[in-house]
């Protein structure tokens, strides 16, 4: 008696049905070998737990790299804020507009000198340059 088994091919993933004799049998249980599907198992490179624990790593390091001038968006906030309604009068939406541009430019030509732990060591020396850059951006 001769039964069909299916093997999924090593090399292109392509299932076959092989005829199979009845008589053959695992040389270590000696259970018959019919009915049962057989492919080759792919093993991972590494674990899924250590590729996360890559990951996790690499990308906390890449965001201290990256993002080590970085203000918090409050403190942002409220230098751009701040330099926007320096005036006490009231301003055109023009003279807004044009006023958030110079604001921007400063505040984006001071942070290139200063980063934010510079920014939190002297915020004197901060409102010194962007004083400076202010008088650039107009």
């Amino acid at each position: 008696m001769s039964e069909n088994i299916n093997i999924s091919c090593p090399n292109c993933d392509e299932e076959n049905s092989v005829k199979l004799s009845s008589e053959i049998k695992c040389k270590n249980c000696e259970e018959s070998l019919t009915g049962i599907k057989y492919a080759k198992l792919k093993k991972p490179l590494i674990g899924t737990f250590t590729a996360l624990m890559i990951g996790g790593f690499g990308g906390h390091e890449a965001i201290e790299y990256f993002d080590t001038d970085r203000y918090p968006m409050s403190v942002e906030h409220s230098i751009l804020e701040n330099c926007i309604s320096s005036y006490d009068e009231p301003l055109s939406t023009s003279r807004i507009r044009n006023k958030k541009d110079v604001c921007v430019c400063t505040f984006y030509k001071t942070i290139k000198e200063y980063n934010y732990g510079e920014y939190k060591k002297n915020q004197d020396a901060f409102l010194n340059t962007f004083k400076t850059k202010s008088r650039e951006c107009r």
